[in-house]
């Protein structure tokens, strides 16, 4: 990769991570999250940056361009959140469920404590 686009990857990188530390900053991101978000940054910098590193990801993956490399490592990313936010989800539809009988029982209980 040029120098030109490895500085701007890195310039992009640094956005990304102003940005994301911006939202925790106004609790508007989980830190949870922007410490996963802030390792995929830090990493793809890193790996853009290291031209050997890139070299060796790109070869380890089996792929014929650095941009391959990059590409699939970025999709397995995104897969991994996917599944990450999936299973949060499912947890917090579980609780809200668990939720809405709660209230239910006590709505139940306090009619029947009325009608006494």
């Amino acid at each position: 990769m040029s120098l030109h686009g490895i500085l701007l990857i890195d310039l992009l990188g640094l956005v990304f991570a102003g940005w994301i530390l911006n939202l925790v900053r106004t609790r508007r991101l989980h830190l949870g999250y922007a410490l996963l978000w802030l390792t995929a940054v830090a990493g793809a910098m890193v790996l853009v940056s290291a031209a050997p590193l890139m070299a060796f990801v790109t070869r380890a993956v089996g792929a014929l361009f650095p941009a391959s490399a990059l590409a699939l490592l970025a999709f397995a990313f995104i897969f991994f959140v996917l599944i990450l936010f999936s299973v949060q989800m499912s947890a917090l539809t579980r609780r809200q469920t668990e939720l809405v009988k709660a209230i239910g029982r006590q709505a139940m209980r306090d009619d029947e404590a009325a009608d006494d």
